[in-house]
C-alpha cells in the first residue's frame, strides 16, 4: 500500500496538470485557429500526466473525479491553420491539409498529439503559461514599490525557463531564487507558478539546469 505522503504527492500533481490544461485551454480559446503548435502539445502532455496519476491513484482505491477539461471535447481541438476535414457519412472521413501543415490527426475519436516538439513549440508553450503568471501580477494591485520589483523577477524567470535549445543551460539557482521570491511575496501567482512549473516544457528545461531542482520543486510545489 502506498503511504498518505505517497497519495498527497500524487493528488497535488494531478491539481498541478489540471491547473496547466486550464490556463493552456484560456489561451487557445483566445487564439482560436492561430493557437501556436506548443499550446497543442503542452495541454496534450499534460492530460496524458493526468490519466496517468489518476490510474495510479485509482490503482491505490482512490476515488478520483472525471473534469470536463480532463480530455478533448468532441469536437477535437482546434486544428492547425491549414488543416479541414469533412464527414462523407458513416465512418468516412475525407481530410485536406494544406501546405506546411504539421502534427495533424484527422478521423473520429482522434485527440491530436503532436510529436517530436521544436524549440519553438517549447518555448510557445512556456510563454503562454508565463503570460497567464504577467495577468495575475498585474492584477494583484501591488504596494508601487514592490510591482515593477516583480515584474522584472518574472522576466528574470522567463529568461531562464525560455532556454528551450538543448545545448542551452539554465541557471537553477536564478530559478529557485526568484521563483521563490516570487511565490513569498504575490501569494496569488501560486496557481499560475504552479501550472508554469508543473508543465512538461518547462519540466524538460528545469533538467537541463546547472544543479538538480528536484527537492526545491517538492518543497515549494509539492512535487
Amino acid at each position: 500500500m502506498p503511504s498518505q505522503d505517497d497519495i498527497d504527492a500524487t493528488q497535488e500533481l494531478l491539481r498541478t496538470h489540471r491547473q496547466t490544461v486550464q490556463l493552456l485551454l484560456e489561451q487557445q480559446a483566445k487564439l482560436g485557429l492561430y493557437t501556436p503548435p506548443g499550446v497543442l502539445i503542452g495541454i496534450s502532455e499534460a492530460r496524458q500526466a493526468m490519466s496517468q496519476a489518476k490510474a495510479t491513484l485509482r490503482d491505490w482505491g482512490i476515488t478520483v473525479e472525471d473534469l470536463p477539461s480532463d480530455q478533448a471535447s468532441e469536437p477535437a481541438e482546434s486544428p492547425l491553420p491549414g488543416a479541414s476535414a469533412a464527414p462523407i457519412g458513416g465512418d468516412t472521413i475525407i481530410g485536406v491539409v494544406g501546405a506546411g501543415a504539421r502534427g495533424v490527426a484527422i478521423g473520429k475519436q482522434i485527440t491530436q498529439a503532436i510529436s517530436e516538439t521544436s524549440p519553438a513549440d517549447e518555448r510557445h508553450t512556456i510563454e503562454a503559461l508565463v503570460q497567464q503568471c504577467t495577468q495575475v501580477l498585474q492584477a494583484a494591485n501591488l504596494n508601487p514599490a514592490i510591482a515593477p520589483v516583480a515584474e522584472f523577477q518574472l522576466r528574470l524567470l522567463a529568461g531562464e525557463l525560455g532556454k528551450v535549445e538543448p545545448q542551452s543551460t539554465p541557471s537553477a539557482s536564478t530559478i529557485s531564487q526568484v521563483g521563490g521570491w516570487l511565490l513569498d511575496t504575490v501569494p496569488a501567482l501560486k496557481p499560475a507558478l504552479t501550472a508554469l512549473f508543473g508543465a512538461p516544457a518547462v519540466r524538460r528545461v528545469l533538467q537541463r539546469a546547472d544543479a538538480p531542482l528536484g527537492s526545491w520543486l517538492g518543497e515549494r510545489f509539492g512535487g
